[in-house]
């Protein structure tokens, strides 16, 4: 089956795979070509019947859900954005920006003056290089929507010629610092309509749900914890809230059609999953339906065979865990900060580049000591510290109390004459780190997010 996919930048990929194949066969495949290492980030979108966006579900079939076939036409889009920090691959870090300037010109973000002032320059100063007479271009018009005033232009103008001599990579990376800074940074926006007929844009993002005007201007935000429960049915996607009073409130969100509603229920859930748990349940994993055929043989053969399931969530990973397989993966293939494209830490920014080394020094000395504390432990009780030796062999295995219970050593199985007290000075200090460990432990958890107790991975 031949698949067209269209990147963030408007270039066409054309990707073969198997009639048969997943999403994710596709996915791989594509992430494959680019180098990219992190593709939990990203997702498949396509056009439905009703002319509505719909991500892709990487965990079925493509035949299934794809109303065309020869070729089938997809977008790879970022479904779940993440501070720019915790992106480690420099395509990574250049799709997310691509896709930014999607929503910039789309309306969704929105920048004031100097923002977008120096967004230009940034973006200028990527494409273009050094700032030049004869090459210099701003896309303020493109980002704002309004054509810039001369005092607007010399303000990119002087912010371009600050930039002289950063790096594309370093140029990106501020630009998407600057952007992750906005409030619907990394929203979702499905289009619906309340229950008198008023178009709204529904967004779900990191921070909860926004409730917009069809121009994105804010009429309600709900933050998760507030979210009770969400489901859908048909064409409508129901979220009941619980007020400050305890009382409960329903919003209805009518959308375009049925495959809608399922995406902004499935939008709610797996986002949710993603930034705000600290695993994704087996609860939102396992949940899924099946077709006719598949239904008729769970009736009469057995209800845990597989034959027609379609699951209803293809978010596997939280955040954290994305970002910890990605290093996990970087450290297997042997890549340093200088690999082309795909280098662990290959950060835009010397300050950002030295916490990545920072980083990697305090993992690298978490593993020496738990290691050091491991082989000082009693090798039976697994709780206190070695402080006795066997004679006459010599060898120290446990210790004072669990030598004292046996009579030849584990080791060498000769006879225990009897057992010596011995102390290691070093034990009590390895057993209680430093401030500055500390430090460095403390930072290289503190991307995590807290977990929040949502309730709405409920179907009807």
């Amino acid at each position: 089956m031949l698949c067209h996919v269209t990147l963030p930048d408007s270039v066409i990929m054309e990707v073969e795979v198997d009639s048969k194949a997943n999403g994710e066969d596709c996915l791989n495949k594509i992430c494959e070509k680019l180098g990219i290492i992190e593709l939990d980030y990203f997702g498949l979108q396509f056009i439905g019947s009703r002319e509505e966006s719909l991500w892709l579900n990487l965990r079925n079939r493509i035949s299934q859900q794809l109303d065309s076939f020869s070729p089938c036409r997809m977008k790879l889009r970022v479904k779940f954005f993440v501070e720019p920090h915790l992106i480690l691959q420099e395509q990574t870090r250049h799709l997310f920006l691509t896709h930014v300037k999607e929503e910039l010109h789309r309306g969704s973000l929105r920048l004031d003056a100097e923002q977008a002032s120096e967004l230009c320059a940034l973006l200028a100063q990527a494409e273009f290089g050094d700032h030049s007479q004869n090459t210099a271009k701003y896309c303020y018009t493109h980002l704002c929507g309004q054509e810039p005033s001369s005092a607007t232009i010399n303000s990119i103008i002087a912010k371009h010629k600050a930039l002289e001599g950063v790096s594309q990579a370093s140029a990106e990376y501020r630009a998407l610092q600057l952007v992750s800074s906005l409030e619907n940074y990394g929203v979702d926006w499905h289009c619906a309509r309340d229950n008198e007929g008023q178009k709204l844009a529904v967004g779900v993002g990191p921070k909860g749900v926004f409730i917009c005007r069809k121009d994105f201007s804010l009429v309600n935000r709900i933050i998760y914890p507030a979210i009770h429960m969400a489901t859908h049915s048909g064409k409508n996607v129901y979220m009941t809230i619980t007020q400050e009073t305890s009382e409960s409130v329903v919003f209805v969100f009518k959308l375009i059609s049925t495959r809608a509603a399922s995406g902004l229920y499935r939008a709610i859930t797996e986002i949710h999953a993603f930034y705000r748990c600290d695993t994704v349940t087996s609860t939102v994993m396992m949940q899924y339906s099946r077709d006719f055929k598949g239904h008729l043989a769970s009736l009469f053969l057995s209800d845990d065979i597989d034959l027609g399931k379609m699951y209803v969530f293809d978010v596997q990973r939280t955040s954290k865990e994305v970002y910890d397989q990605a290093r996990r993966a970087f450290f297997k293939k042997g890549l340093g900060a200088t690999s082309p494209g795909a280098a662990i830490g290959s950060c835009a920014t010397a300050e950002v580049e030295g916490m990545c080394q920072r980083c990697q020094k305090g993992r690298e000395l978490q593993e020496k000591l738990q290691r050091l504390q491991d082989a000082l432990l009693c090798a039976l009780c697994c709780e206190e510290e070695i402080d006795s030796t066997f004679c006459p062999c010599g060898h120290m295995v446990c210790c004072y109390s669990c030598a004292g219970q046996l009579q030849c050593c584990p080791v060498c199985r000769s006879e225990v004459d009897r057992i010596q007290h011995v102390y290691l000075p070093i034990c009590a200090n390895v057993n209680k780190p430093s401030k500055a460990t500390f430090q460095i432990s403390k930072g290289l958890s503190s991307h995590r997010k807290d977990s929040v107790d949502f309730t709405s991975n409920k179907i009807c």
